[in-house]
């Protein structure tokens, strides 16, 4: 039989045991948990960092950049696109830079503008282009890294460095006019330089040589202009006169003016060079009616006197001259007229006609004043 004393030794070591095991276990339990809590801290921190990271990344990118340019364009923010072009376009002198803010205003009116990265975007100097949603390019913003922000991580921030705006000047006025005529773009006067070739002389002088010579005819061409221009001209007297235009050939055209102070006076004696003219074509005038209306040895005045067709005119009764008219008149000069002059004969006839023959006459004449007095220079057949 164990003593007393050896039961107690046992219970002695056995509760040694126990309580070694216990404090083992008690660390091990303490070290679980403080490595599983470091980890823990850890990974927090590490998806902390790797937010942050990812956030500045993100915020780093140069669209970011194209974003804000794009926006500008959006809110039609006409003074910042202008200021921010590196190259402004150049105008002519018959515009400022408010015409071309005007185009640029009118491109981007009632349109909604998107960025994409363009073909020749790299990493070290991102390129942007900025467009219609429909595809129309209208700018181009180039990037560069922007020196005077810091970023975290070393990440680059981006400014933007060039801003180039597509425009075209597509008008231009082409115009023709009589070369004693001014002729105003946009209120400045046309000079020699304006001129496409030289000036083409008249046709029509023809009727008024040797007495007088027709204004020939000045072709301006003005292009390179933003807005559609406003066209004006004055006279050779200074008077505002018309144009008019033709959109299918895109052409400006000023005409002859139509009135001038003697209208009434050389109506008068046109009227009576035609009505003498018809009278003496069928011999109800003498021989030398016509010649006070014509220049001393007139080549026109001798061409009638030898038409033959005088001779052979039917015999008839009493003439009388009706229904006179002034149906154009175009002034060419303070020297030259032309005036299309219509009147008609009524003619009594020998075969006992109850109604008059009517024959009428349409005269195309040309007025030169020599010395001060109205003659005819010559006749359109």
């Amino acid at each position: 039989m164990r003593s007393s004393d050896d039961k107690n030794e046992n219970m002695t070591r056995e509760k040694k045991g126990k309580n070694k095991i216990n404090f083992f276990l008690v660390f091990l339990i303490a070290w679980l948990i403080i490595v599983t809590g470091f980890i823990a801290w850890f990974l927090l921190r590490f998806n902390d960092f790797a937010a942050g990271y990812e956030a500045q990344y993100q915020a780093s990118l140069p669209y970011h950049t194209a974003e804000e340019i794009t926006g500008h364009f959006n809110d039609q923010d006409i003074d910042y696109i202008w200021n921010n072009m590196n190259s402004k376009p150049s105008v002519s002198r018959f515009e400022d830079e408010s015409a071309v803010k005007e185009y640029i205003k009118s491109l981007l009116a009632g349109k909604n503008f998107i960025y994409s990265e363009s073909e020749n975007s790299r990493e070290d100097s991102p390129e942007y282009n900025i467009k219609t949603e429909d595809g129309l390019i209208v700018a181009c913003a180039k990037l560069a890294e922007d020196d005077s922000k810091k970023l975290p991580y070393g990440f680059k921030a981006w400014r933007e460095n060039t801003l180039e705006f597509y425009t075209a000047a597509a008008y231009s006025a082409n115009i023709n006019a009589p070369e004693t005529y001014k002729v105003f773009v946009n209120g400045i006067e046309l000079g020699a330089s304006d001129m496409a070739g030289e000036i083409t002389p008249s046709e029509l002088n023809q009727y008024v040589e040797p007495y007088a010579v027709i204004p020939g005819t000045a072709n301006y061409q003005v292009t390179g202009l933003y807005q559609k221009p406003v066209v004006t001209a004055k006279d050779f007297l200074g008077n505002d006169c018309g144009l008019v235009y033709d959109e299918n050939t895109d052409t400006y055209t000023v005409d002859f003016i139509k009135e001038f102070e003697g209208y009434e006076d050389l109506s008068s004696f046109a009227i009576s060079f035609a009505s003498t003219f018809a009278n003496y074509i069928s011999q109800d005038a003498g021989n030398h009616a016509l010649d006070k209306y014509f220049p001393s040895g007139s080549k026109a005045l001798g061409y009638i006197k030898r038409n033959s067709s005088r001779d052979l005119y039917t015999s008839h009764g009493n003439v009388s001259i009706h229904n006179e008219e002034i149906k154009d008149c175009i002034v060419f000069s303070e020297n030259v007229v032309y005036m299309e002059v219509y009147v008609e004969q009524w003619m009594e006839m020998y075969w006992g006609a109850d109604e008059p023959e009517v024959l009428p006459t349409d005269a195309h004449v040309y007025f030169v004043k020599i010395d001060g007095k109205w003659l005819v220079g010559g006749i359109q057949y």
